[in-house]
């Protein structure tokens, strides 16, 4: 190839690359950015399993790439209330009042109850506000807002801690630490059935504490165009039956 014929190639090239930068990144890759999930169960626990089985499903059908990431329930909040991470997995129908950033994805995703739980068999209790009566001492997973709204004005705050983990709630109800455990009905039968727990029969709901509650996913405003159109994929996969499908699935993981 001459001189004169090299720089002509070259030229060219230049101008070639030129022209592909300013195309529209939509033209450039025909990827999506992944969209960024952020739940407080990991890939292990029983919720984690099932959580990830359904929205891997829901953004496949979306065609959208999906990362989930881990974190705190108070760091979740924060970081999708900036646009930092594109949406949650869960929260209760109100929680828009509060973060007006975040907009709720309008189809139920779960159905949860929040219950005592006790290892003794001769522990009863009629009604929750019997339990300022009696001498026990209990425990509930940080996070849990509502154990903790509904039990403090019952108990005095040296009968009532909080833990980290279903996991360490159990451990001190098993080992007699705390007389009873308030925690979420289905992270409780999750820890139930992992392997440290299997077999721990003992194990009972003594008593609900409030009514049934209902949780949809929350994306953040800049998807808000995302927002009716994953509620129509999850009401179709609950139609279909997949969520109790994956939830099944979980426990047997």
């Amino acid at each position: 190839m001459s001189s004169a014929t090299h720089q002509l190639f070259i030229r060219h090239l230049l101008i070639v690359l030129a022209a592909f930068a300013v195309l529209p990144s939509s033209v450039r890759s025909q990827t999506p950015r992944p969209f960024v999930l952020a739940t407080g169960q990991t890939e292990t626990s029983y919720e984690g399993k099932w959580q990830r089985l359904a929205y891997t499903e829901m953004f496949r059908r979306l065609g959208i790439p999906l990362e989930v990431e881990v974190m705190p329930t108070l760091r979740m909040s924060a970081m999708v209330d900036s646009g930092e991470v594109d949406g949650q997995v869960m929260r209760v129908f109100d929680y828009a009042d509060v973060h007006p950033d975040q907009i709720r994805v309008d189809e139920v995703i779960y159905e949860v109850r929040f219950v005592l739980w006790v290892s003794n068999p001769s522990l009863t209790l009629a009604r929750l506000p019997d339990l300022a009566a009696t001498g026990w001492i209990g425990a509930y997973r940080r996070g849990n807002e509502l154990c903790q709204r509904t039990l403090s004005p019952l108990v005095s705050a040296e009968r009532l801690s909080s833990v980290a983990t279903e996991q360490d709630g159990l451990r001190m109800l098993l080992t007699g630490r705390i007389d009873y455990y308030c925690e979420i009905d289905a992270a409780l039968q999750g820890a139930l059935h992992s392997p440290e727990f299997k077999g721990a029969a003992a194990v009972r709901p003594l008593l609900s504490v409030g009514d049934r509650i209902l949780l949809y996913p929350y994306v953040h405003k800049k998807h808000a165009e995302l927002a009716p159109r994953m509620a129509a994929v999850l009401k179709a996969m609950k139609a279909e039956g997949l969520l109790e499908r994956y939830q099944r699935e979980a426990l047997e993981k």
